[in-house]
This record gives C-alpha cells, sequence and structure tokens, in this order.
C-alpha cells in the first residue's frame, strides 16, 4: 500500500512580501506558536539582510534588475506530491509536504525547521524561504532504516507570475540510507519567482543520494540556496539538473563537518534561447580525512550562458583530504557562452589531493566528423556527441528513476537514444 499526500495551501492570497503576508501565512495554515515565532525571526533576518550588490565574486556574473520582486505571494499556487509505502511509513519514515508534517510530527519539525543557516552571500534567499515558505518537501529517515527505492517528490506551481519559496528539508539519521528525487515545474509566461531552498543533513555514517530536477517555466526567475551537513563517515551525493527557467542563480554550501565523510557534487545544465545560469559553490572541507569532489557538465545553445564560481575550501584542521572540480562546457552555437571560475583555498600543507579543471568550447571538429562517417546527419551527430558528454554524469546515478527523469526532461534540447534507433 502506498500513502500519497497531494496537499494545496488552504491560506489566503498576499498581495506583497512583508512581515503582514508572514504572518498571513501562519494565521491560514493555522500554525503552532513556536513556528509563527520562528517565521517571525527569520523575517526580521531577511529584512536586515541587504541583497547582493554584484560586487561580490559570486554575483559579479548575475544582475538581480529584472527581478519579479513585485510577483504576488500566492500561497495556493502550489502543490507538492509525495507517495511513500505502508512498510516504511511503519519503518518510522516520515515523507509529505512540509505542510502536513508541521500537523502530524510537530516535534521532529521543530527540532530541525530553521536551525542551520548558509553562507552570507545567499543568506538573504535563506533567511526569505525559511520566513515565507507555504510548501516544500520533508523527509526524516530514522537511524538505520534502508530505503530500498527512491522516493520522488513533485512540486508544482499552477499560476503563472507568482511568487513561491518552497523549502525542503531532508534529515538522515545515523546509518539510514535514502535516494530523493525532487522535481519542481511551473508554468510558461508571466515573470515568476521561485525563490526555494534545500536543507540536507547526513548524520553519521548514513547514505543520502539527492537528485534536484528544475524544469520551471520560460518566465522564471529561480534564486536559491543548498545547504548539505556530511556527518562523520557518511556519503552523500547530490545530482543538479538544471533545464528550466529564464535565470537561475543558486549556491551550493557543502559542509564536511564530520571525519571521513564523502561528497559527490554532481550538475547537468541544458540550456537554450536566452537562458542564463549562474551557480557558485563552496566545499568546505572542514574535518579531517574528507573526500569532495565535483563534476558539472553544461550544454549551451542559441544564445544561453552559463556560470560557474566553485571554491574548495580546506581548513587548517582538516588533515588528509582529498577533494577535486571539474566545471565542462559544451558550447553549441558560436552566441553561446559559459564561464567557468575554479577556486582553491588551502591552509593546511597535509592533504592528499586538491585539484580542479574547467574548459568551454565547442565539439571537436574531429569526433564530428568520425560520428557523420558513420551515417549520421550533422543533427544527429551532435546529439550524440552530447549524450555521451553528459554520460560522464549519468553513469554515475546509481537509481534508474532518477536517471530515466533527468534523461526525458534532457531529451527536448539533447535528444533521446530512440531517435537514432527510429
Amino acid at each position: 500500500m502506498t500513502v500519497r499526500t497531494d496537499s494545496a495551501a488552504p491560506a489566503p492570497a498576499a498581495s506583497a512580501l512583508d512581515a503582514a503576508a508572514i504572518a498571513a501565512i501562519s494565521d491560514g495554515l493555522d500554525e503552532p506558536q513556536w513556528l509563527r515565532e520562528l517565521r517571525a525571526a527569520w523575517w526580521q533576518r531577511a529584512e536586515a539582510t541587504p541583497w547582493p550588490t554584484g560586487q561580490e565574486e559570486e554575483w559579479r556574473r548575475t544582475s538581480l534588475d529584472g527581478l519579479p520582486r513585485d510577483a504576488r505571494l500566492v500561497t495556493q499556487a502550489a502543490t507538492v506530491r509525495c507517495a511513500l509505502d505502508t512498510d516504511l511509513a511503519d519503518a518510522g519514515v516520515v515523507f509529505s509536504d512540509l505542510r502536513d508534517a508541521v500537523r502530524t510530527h510537530p516535534e521532529l519539525v521543530e527540532r530541525h525547521l530553521g536551525r542551520r543557516e548558509t553562507r552570507p552571500v545567499h543568506a538573504r534567499s535563506w533567511a526569505q524561504a525559511h520566513a515565507a515558505w507555504t510548501a516544500g518537501t520533508f523527509l526524516y529517515v530514522p537511524r538505520g532504516v534502508v530505503v530500498d527505492r527512491t522516493l520522488v517528490a513533485r512540486l508544482q506551481v499552477t499560476e503563472p507570475g507568482a511568487a513561491w519559496f518552497p523549502l525542503t528539508l531532508v534529515v538522515a539519521d545515523e546509518g539510514s540510507d535514502v535516494s530523493l528525487l525532487e522535481e519542481v515545474t511551473s508554468p510558461d509566461g508571466a515573470p515568476s519567482w521561485y525563490g526555494g531552498v534545500v536543507d540536507l543533513v547526513a548524520a553519521p555514517s548514513s547514505r543520502v543520494r539527492y537528485a534536484g530536477l528544475q524544469r520551471l517555466g520560460d518566465g522564471a526567475w529561480n534564486i536559491g540556496a543548498k545547504r548539505v551537513e556530511v556527518g562523520q563517515d557518511a556519503e552523500v551525493t547530490t545530482l543538479d539538473a538544471q533545464v528550466g527557467s529564464s535565470v537561475t542563480k543558486v549556491g551550493l554550501d557543502v559542509r564536511m563537518s564530520g571525519k571521513g565523510g564523502t561528497s559527490r557534487l554532481l550538475g547537468l545544465l541544458a540550456a537554450g534561447g536566452t537562458q542564463h545560469i549562474d551557480l557558485d559553490s563552496v566545499q568546505d572541507l572542514i574535518a579531517s580525512h574528507t573526500t569532495s569532489d565535483l563534476l558539472y557538465l553544461s550544454a549551451l545553445y542559441d544564445e544561453a550562458r552559463a556560470a560557474f564560481y566553485g571554491v574548495t575550501r580546506v581548513e587548517r584542521e582538516a588533515k588528509g583530504t582529498s577533494s577535486y572540480q571539474e566545471c565542462r562546457n559544451l558550447l553549441l552555437s558560436p552566441k553561446a557562452g559559459a564561464e567557468p571560475i575554479p577556486v582553491l583555498e588551502i591552509e593546511t600543507n597535509d592533504i592528499l589531493r586538491c585539484g580542479h579543471g574547467a574548459t568551454a568550447g565547442a565539439i571537436d571538429p574531429t569526433q564530428r566528423f568520425y560520428a557523420q562517417s558513420r551515417g549520421l546527419s550533422e543533427d544527429e551527430a551532435e546529439r550524440m556527441i552530447v549524450r555521451g558528454f553528459f554520460e560522464q554524469v549519468v553513469s554515475q546515478v546509481r537509481s534508474e528513476t532518477i536517471r530515466e527523469r533527468v534523461l526525458t526532461a534532457l531529451a527536448p534540447r539533447i535528444g533521446a537514444e530512440e531517435e537514432e534507433a527510429a
């Protein structure tokens, strides 16, 4: 048996994002006092935190001048769909819309919600989402529980031109194991504001695989942040698949705080038209004997542009660490552009490995010629090469569910295997 939750916020619409709107959210959802106070505290922090000026290194390549700040905070515009099999629920796994989790597991949510911070350059988005969320995903896996199937959460905005700030909270307790795919969609049309954030905590010896698939509409501004805490001997793999939106600016904050922890950060970007996608990351190796590797790949068509600013930071107390970051971009049009910038900050001389690689360029003419010599057209050859390029990441995804959903989302731009078979 599978338990499904299809939630739509019952709170009334608010015309602007302000303190009154935050209070209206709590009133409409009939929230407990602790959550009302938590929202109010985060909103005070949001108001006290200025937006980036553009002088920060992480923000030099993206301007917020066109951000639709007047988009209405429409609390009924979002739905979250989750499904949890009965055996997992009986084992103590909690997987639902965050709104439902507040009602059904208040003590558990209160213990984890809003208890962490992210980097200062993304502090405004982080605080705003913690104050103004009206939907989101909550996943808790108890100690020692192994989830042997991929959980899927689908977040959908149904009204164009809305402002929406979903919050995802994932907590994997000690020794647990789980895979989660979170897919977000919204309609094309009027400019909208998607300010989602993700807070992922992997307790000691846990195994977490998280994939975020972004398929927002062509008018969406995606301004958000993700924070990952990796405990002692924990292993976390994240996949960031960016397909939609008009403008995306997301910061990834990975904290290797537990000795012996491992993180793998994977990314796939496929952009066309005039899309602008700007990602920045910090792999912060705080504890000793940690490993953190990053591989982001992008295929850019038409006049699309991608930027990546990645920092690997090895703290003074961290001994025997290993880390690498790699960002590679295929430019499939003369007007497409990419700007990958890797940075290393090493404060200790006791490391096993620390390096980076970055490229941006067109398809190798020899590769294209070889493919066409096998009877493929120019377009077919290009699609085959791009799919092979992305296979470097896809091959590292263990979950068949995640692979299929991501490849299906990418297919309209990069093609599908069936095209050549036909």
